[in-house]
C-alpha cells in the first residue's frame, strides 16, 4: 500500500501518509524498528514507484477526503524504509506540491550528506532528520548502518542542509536505556540538535 490515512499525528496534525520504499529496504536496521529488522540493506538511490503513480494514487485519495469532508494538514513520506533511497523524491514532492497541501519527510538523515539527496529534500515545507547518537560506537549500535556510511559525513550533511533548509527542520532521537541513553550521549547530541526545535 503505498498511500495510508490521514492519521492523526501529534506535530503534523492529519497527516496522508506516502509509503515510497517497499518493506523493509533501509540503510540503517535499527535495534527499536517496529517494522522489523532490514531485509535489504542500501545506500542506493533508484526507483521503486515512478512519481506518477504516486501522485495518482494521492490525488485518488485526496478526492475520497475532500468528499467526506476530511481535512489533510500535511501529505508525509514516512514509509517502511528510507525515503530518500527514493530517487524520484524530489519530483515526487513538486508534483504533490500542486495540491496546497504541506509536504513532510521523516528521514533517518542517512543519505543527508549527498548534494542531491539534500536538494530534494529542500523541496519540502517540514524535514525531521533522526540523530540517535553522535558517538561512533553507539551510533554503530543502535542502528547499525551500513557498512559503507560515515557518521562524520552524515553529521556534516546536517549541518550543510540545516544552514540552506527554508521550511520546518525539526531532528528525532529514540532513547534505548542502557545505549544512548547515558548522559555523554545525549548531551553530544543534544549539541547537534541546538537551534533546531526537537
Amino acid at each position: 500500500m503505498i498511500i495510508f490515512g490521514p492519521v492523526p499525528s501529534r506535530r503534523l496534525g492529519r497527516s496522508l501518509g506516502v509509503n515510497n520504499i517497499p518493506p523493509k529496504v533501509c540503510s540503517y536496521s535499527c535495534i527499536y524498528c517496529q517494522v522489523g529488522a532490514t531485509d535489504s540493506m542500501s545506500i542506493k538511490r533508484k526507483e521503486f514507484y515512478s512519481s506518477d503513480q504516486i501522485y495518482y494514487e494521492v490525488a485518488e485519495k485526496v478526492r475520497q477526503l475532500i468528499k467526506l469532508g476530511e481535512k489533510i494538514d500535511n501529505i508525509t513520506f514516512v514509509p517502511d524504509g528510507e525515503p530518500t533511497l527514493d530517487i524520484n523524491i524530489g519530483n515526487t514532492i513538486e508534483k504533490l506540491k500542486s495540491f496546497g497541501i504541506k509536504i513532510a519527510v521523516i528521514t533517518n538523515a542517512s543519505l543527508i550528506w549527498d548534494i542531491q539527496v539534500q536538494k530534494d529534500l529542500m523541496k519540502a515545507d517540514w524535514v525531521s532528520l533522526k540523530i540517535d547518537s553522535v558517538i561512533e560506537n553507539i551510533w554503530r549500535k543502535i542502528n547499525r548502518p551500513h557498512g559503507l556510511l560515515d557518521l562524520q559525513k552524515i553529521l556534516h550533511g546536517i549541518e550543510e542542509f540545516a544552514a540552506s533548509f527554508r521550511g520546518i527542520l525539526v531532528t528525532e532521537t529514540m532513547l534505548v536505556k542502557g545505549v544512548n541513553d547515558n548522559r555523554e550521549s545525549l548531551s553530544k547530541t543534544a549539541q547537534i540538535d541546538k537551534g533546531n526545535k526537537t
